[in-house]
């Protein structure tokens, strides 16, 4: 991932909130019906990019460490969903208290209308595609091992070509959405009213992680730092770079220092989580995504609705698009389907997220980090 993208992608979403004002309505309406074309087109071919990630990710794991797939991936999906529960308790107490506020005002977003719409629905749901891209990857992994390089190259082709077509739009995807909010009053209570959920993300999910570090340290405060002091390069290339992709080989190195010099369990854990296992985004779009909709009038969540969205959400994991505001993009589905959010909501969790982006790759990777002490102390005690 290129430094300048993460640039532009901030500099069109500055640009919408200081010209916003001065652009004529019937421009903003042709740019957010661009937005929303974009964001259909992205919902209607998301599952065949989830079925290509999560087939590609799985037989990567698998071809790499068999034996420890097993371990792996209840060892991730565990990690996630706890983390997406808790953010949902400390979420909870914070709305109920107040301590959040309210990001928006209780009125309508529907000034601005689109200049023009289109229908597109998807063909198949994500949840098809996980399912299938889950199992076909294990099936043919099992039966057909050698045909998994080549259904993996041409599949790496396809999300390669998407991914290529999409980050160009995103520009304008972001500069739509800004649009729509500074026309209808909101943008400017977000940016104002964004502090207090920045300060609980970074004490609760960065609080969580450097509590791992400390524990896996045998409480040892300067165990604790050589810890942190190992990981700190791949921390600041995630943050410059917005992706955790592009702060792997730093992400390895730290491991093999952090779980002493097992270059073995090291190639195989960090790699297999730089997507999967994402802290910082189980904190932030739960969190923020939560605030939003009582923003909105909406009751908070049960615990039982909430559990069937933390467990969609766990497995969302697998599929997530290696690009900056990828982590939020294929939970759109589901924050509709679970938490019943508008396009309007979807669009002010999407502002933050890519707001505060470089914040929770830098807490995705640190997290990565930890994941990979407890795997390596794992694999040690099953082998004894």
């Amino acid at each position: 991932m290129s430094y300048s993208k993460p640039l532009v992608f901030f500099g069109a979403l500055v640009l919408a909130i200081c010209i916003g004002q001065f652009v004529p309505i019937y421009i903003k309406s042709f740019v957010y019906a661009c937005s929303l074309l974009i964001k259909g087109l992205l919902i209607l071919v998301l599952p065949f990019v989830i079925f290509c990630l999560m087939f590609t990710s799985i037989s990567a794991l698998g071809s790499k460490a068999l034996k420890y797939i097993a371990l792996i991936i209840p060892l991730i999906c565990c990690s996630n969903f706890i983390n997406t529960m808790f953010s949902y308790f400390l979420s909870n107490i914070s709305i109920r208290s107040g301590m959040l506020g309210t990001l928006v005002s209780n009125k309508k977003m529907s000034e601005l209308a689109p200049l023009f719409e289109f229908n597109i629905d998807s063909i198949v749901s994500n949840d098809v595609a996980l399912i299938g891209g889950l199992l076909l990857s294990l099936v043919i992994g099992i039966a057909k091992p050698e045909l998994t390089e080549k259904v993996c190259k041409y599949l790496n082709r396809f999300t390669d070509i998407f991914f290529k077509i999409l980050t160009p739009l995103m520009p304008i995807f972001i500069v739509g959405t800004a649009l729509k909010l500074q026309h209808d009053g909101i943008l400017g209570e977000i940016c104002t009213k964004y502090l207090p959920i920045l300060l609980m993300f970074i004490i609760s999910a960065y609080g969580t992680v450097l509590l791992q570090f400390y524990i896996l340290s045998n409480f040892n405060v300067s165990q604790t730092g050589m810890y942190l002091k190992n990981l700190t390069p791949a921390m600041v290339t995630a943050f410059g770079s917005m992706s955790s992709a592009a702060a792997l080989p730093s992400s390895i190195e730290a491991a093999e220092k952090n779980v002493m010099n097992n270059k073995n369990n090291a190639n195989i854990i960090a790699p297999a989580s730089v997507n999967i296992h994402l802290v910082g985004d189980c904190f932030f779009i739960p969190m923020v995504a939560l605030s939003v909709m009582t923003s909105f009038g909406l009751s908070f969540p049960a615990l039982y609705t909430y559990s069937v969205f933390a467990i969609h959400f766990v497995l969302a994991k697998f599929s997530v698009a290696a690009i900056p505001g990828g982590g939020v993009f294929v939970m759109f589905p589901i924050m509709q389907d679970y938490l019943h959010m508008s396009s309007d909501m979807l669009a002010i969790v999407t502002a933050l997220y890519l707001l505060f982006d470089p914040i929770i790759t830098t807490c995705n990777v640190s997290g990565n980090g930890a994941l990979a002490i407890v795997f390596d102390r794992l694999t040690k005690i099953f082998k004894k």
